[in-house]
């Protein structure tokens, strides 16, 4: 389900969820699972992708540029299908790995939109993250679609960067525009 991979994705970029007590007098737990960006369009397909694979609406917080919904079933489900997606712990499953081109690019396209930054002068994109063995995961899949990429670091501030060279060059990503944020 093309849906769930863009989810994945995007939890990977500018996700998060959270499980804790909760100060609701009835309950003991809560969870939350949301995505947060300066781009309503982002937010907007991140909401319908949600929707269609949990059947649920997610809350619109315009003033905090994200959408949430609280759900201890959906957090376990997710930690189920995908396992730890904190930032420094994020892995692509195998599942994904072994999908067809059209849903590999999914993934990278709903990622890099969170992530990188397209460096026109260089004609490269290039992502930053804490995490070397999710970028890994992510270079495998680059690899397997025939996309040259290099990762370097680690940086000063123990950060990794995955850069794709020729970035205008690559066919698959032709219909790629890395949006600006909406103000």
């Amino acid at each position: 389900m093309i849906e769930l991979v863009r989810i994945h994705a995007h939890l990977c970029g500018d996700g998060f969820m959270f499980f804790g007590e909760s100060s609701e007098r009835d309950r003991k737990h809560s969870a939350t699972v949301g995505y947060s960006n300066n781009n309503y369009c982002l937010i907007e397909k991140f909401r319908d992708d949600f929707n269609a694979v949990f059947k649920v609406q997610m809350k619109l917080r315009k003033n905090r540029k994200e959408v949430t919904v609280r759900s201890i079933r959906i957090y376990k489900e997710l930690l189920k299908l995908f396992g730890e997606l904190s930032s420094f712990k994020w892995r692509i499953p195998i599942e994904i790995k072994n999908l067809d081109t059209h849903s590999k690019m999914e993934w990278l396209k709903s990622f890099f939109e969170d992530e990188a930054y397209h460096e026109k002068k260089y004609n490269r994109l290039k992502t930053k993250s804490m995490n070397l063995g999710g970028l890994k995961d992510i270079k495998e899949i680059l690899d397997s679609l025939e996309i040259n990429s290099v990762i370097t670091g680690p940086n000063c501030d123990k950060s990794y960067y995955i850069t794709i060279p020729r970035f205008d060059n690559i066919d698959l990503f032709k219909d790629f525009k890395k949006q600006p944020a909406r103000k």
